[in-house]
């Protein structure tokens, strides 16, 4: 009973924590208050000859799509206090869910960081909420480490054959 217990509070302190991201995701500035969570365990890095080189993805001006119109970026954010980085996204349904660690990735523009592992919390399992619904938005959070992401900062997310350029972190 008490690991029941203890499995449920952890659901809940996630849950806690992507809904505090997902709404504050749209106000300028706003971060979600720090909640303690379990430590985080992320998934192996993907080979690297599967991630992009930063000379493929870095550039300037304005956002610019590649692949699948089945797709649409809602927002990048960070939370400061979490360590995470939010990717918010509606996709088709049966286009999302073939993404997994390795396709699904943020890289900074300025200096080529790229930013691929996937939190796994215990009971939980990763903190990706892929979209049952068309119209639903779905999220992907990543370790905002080694080096931090930052707000204002330019990156390119990719979420499998989709890409999106030159877009401005909140």
């Amino acid at each position: 009973m008490l690991q029941s217990a203890e499995a449920t509070a952890i659901v809940l302190r996630a849950q806690a924590m992507a809904t505090a991201l997902v709404q504050n995701a749209g106000a300028a500035g706003a971060t979600p208050a720090a909640m303690p969570l379990p430590a985080l365990k992320p998934t192996p890095s993907p080979d690297s000859t599967a991630l992009p080189t930063p000379s493929s993805v870095v550039g300037g001006g304005t956002p610019q799509r590649v692949a699948t119109a089945q797709v649409r970026l809602v927002g990048v954010s960070v939370g400061t206090e979490t360590g995470l980085i939010l990717v918010q996204f509606k996709a088709n349904p049966s286009v999302a869910r073939k993404w997994q660690q390795g396709v699904v990735y943020v890289v900074d523009e300025a200096t080529g960081a790229i930013y691929n592992e996937i939190p796994v919390l215990p009971v939980v399992g990763p903190l990706f909420g892929r979209p049952k619904d068309e119209d639903q938005i779905g999220y992907v959070m990543l370790v905002n480490a080694p080096s931090e992401l930052r707000s204002g900062a330019i990156v390119t997310v990719v979420l499998g054959d989709f890409s999106e350029l030159h877009v401005t972190v909140q």
